[in-house]
C-alpha cells in the first residue's frame, strides 16, 4: 500500500514564515514598539522597550498605558487616540514618559492605527524613540547661543561707547587741521594737511559706521524722512569721492529729469559713498568707475559698476552680512566688513532691495532700489 502524501498548506506556512520576520524585527529594534487597544490597554511589548523603561513584558501586558505618563500629560493620551480613531497617524510626537524607577525621559513617539482584516481599527501601534542625547544637545546649543549673544550685547556696548570717546578728539583734530588748511600754508606743510584731513576724515567715517552698527543692532538707528530729489545726492555723493581718490575716473549715466523720493537724504548718500568707495578700492587694476540712474516703473535702480578683482559666487550671498569679509591673498584690501551691512539695513529701512552681480576676475556690480511715491 503507497503511503498518502498531504500537500503542505504553503500559504499558511508564508504567513507563519512572516509571522516570525516581523516578530524578529520588532524584537531587535532599537526604538520601543508597543502595541495597544483603543481603550489604552498595553498588549504587545518589545525588548527595546523593557530596556527603556524598565519593565518586563510580563508587568505591563493588560496594563493601562498611563502607567509611563506623566500625570500633567495625560491629556495627550486623549489627543493620541483621538487621531487614531479616525484613521490618522502621529509622526515625531515629542513628549515625557516615565520609567519604572520613576525618572522621566524625553521621546519621540509615532503611532500608527493597528486595523483588522475588515479595516475596522481595533488598537494602535507606538514606536518610542529616545532621545535624551538629542534633546540635551539642543539644551546645550541653546545656552551656548545665549552665551553669545551675550557677548555680541557686551561688544556691541563696547564699540558704541568707544565710538562716542573716540569721537571727541577726532573732532578736536579735524579741527585743527581746518584752521591749519584755512592759514594756506604752501608746498609740503599744505600736502601733510591735506593728507592728515582725509585720513581724519577716512578714521571719522569709520567711528560712525561703527556707531550705526551697534544702532542698528539695538534697533535704535533713527531715519529722518522727507522728500528730496536723488540727483543733488548723487552728485555730492561722486564729488565726495571724487576729493578722496583721485586715481579713478568716476562716471555718472543720469537721466535728464531729477526724482524725487521720501527717504533720509543722509543716509542714502552714506550708501552711495560705500558703494563708490568699494568700487574704487576693490579695482587696484581699472581706473573706472560707473554709476547709473534709471527708473522702472514704481522705482529707480542705482547701480555701481567696477571692473576690479570680482568676487565668485559663493560669496554673493553673504556679503551683506555683519563683519563678512572675504579672505584673499593675493589681495589685501582693508575693512572691518560693516560697510555692506549697514548698507543693506539703510535700504531695507527704506522699503528698497540690494543686491550684487559679480564674476571673479572681472568686476562687480551692486545694485540698490529705492519705492518712488505714487
Amino acid at each position: 500500500m503507497e503511503e498518502a502524501i498531504i500537500p503542505q498548506n504553503t500559504e499558511q506556512q508564508d504567513s507563519e514564515n512572516k509571522q516570525a520576520m516581523l516578530a524578529a524585527i520588532i524584537d531587535s529594534s532599537e526604538d520601543a514598539i508597543i502595541s495597544k487597544t483603543l481603550e489604552g490597554y498595553i498588549t504587545s511589548w518589545n525588548g527595546a522597550a523593557e530596556r527603556m523603561f524598565g519593565y518586563k513584558g510580563v508587568e505591563v501586558i493588560g496594563r493601562h498605558i498611563s502607567l509611563l505618563i506623566p500625570r500633567e500629560k495625560l491629556s495627550e493620551e486623549d489627543m493620541i487616540i483621538g487621531r487614531i480613531k479616525n484613521g490618522l497617524r502621529v509622526q515625531h510626537f515629542q513628549t515625557t514618559r516615565v520609567t519604572k524607577s520613576g525618572s522621566a525621559i524625553p521621546i519621540s513617539l509615532t503611532v500608527s492605527p493597528i486595523k483588522d482584516r475588515d479595516g475596522k481599527i481595533i488598537g494602535a501601534s507606538k514606536i518610542a524613540r529616545d532621545i535624551t542625547d538629542l534633546v540635551r544637545s539642543q539644551q546645550e546649543l541653546q545656552m551656548l547661543y545665549e552665551k553669545i549673544q551675550q557677548l555680541n550685547l557686551k561688544k556691541d556696548e563696547f564699540i558704541g561707547v568707544a565710538g562716542h570717546e573716540l569721537r571727541t578728539p577726532i573732532t578736536t583734530i579735524k579741527g585743527y587741521l581746518q584752521l591749519l588748511e584755512s592759514q594756506e600754508p604752501e608746498g609740503t606743510a599744505r600736502q601733510f594737511a591735506e593728507k592728515a584731513l582725509r585720513q581724519v576724515n577716512k578714521l571719522n567715517r569709520l567711528v560712525n559706521d561703527l556707531l550705526d552698527v551697534s544702532k542698528i543692532t539695538a534697533g535704535k538707528l533713527e531715519y529722518h524722512r522727507i522728500s528730496c530729489f536723488l540727483l543733488p545726492l548723487i552728485r555730492d555723493s561722486l564729488d565726495t569721492v571724487r576729493q578722496i581718490y583721485t586715481s579713478h575716473r568716476l562716471e555718472a549715466e543720469l537721466p535728464q529729469e531729477d526724482l524725487i523720493i521720501t527717504a533720509d537724504g543722509s543716509k542714502i548718500e552714506q550708501v552711495l559713498i560705500n558703494f563708490l568707495t568699494n568700487a574704487v578700492k576693490y579695482s587696484p587694476g581699472a581706473d573706472q568707475v560707473v554709476l547709473s540712474v534709471k527708473k522702472e516703473a514704481n522705482r529707480v535702480v542705482v547701480s555701481i559698476r567696477d571692473w576690479g578683482i570680482g568676487m565668485a559666487a559663493e560669496h554673493l550671498d553673504q556679503i551683506f552680512q555683519r563683519y563678512y569679509r572675504i579672505q584673499s591673498s593675493e589681495h589685501a584690501i582693508g575693512g572691518l566688513g560693516i560697510g555692506l551691512y549697514i548698507s543693506r539695513d539703510i535700504i531695507i529701512r527704506h522699503g528698497g532691495e540690494i543686491w550684487v552681480e559679480s564674476e571673479e576676475g572681472k568686476g562687480s556690480v551692486f545694485y540698490f532700489s529705492l519705492p518712488l511715491p505714487e
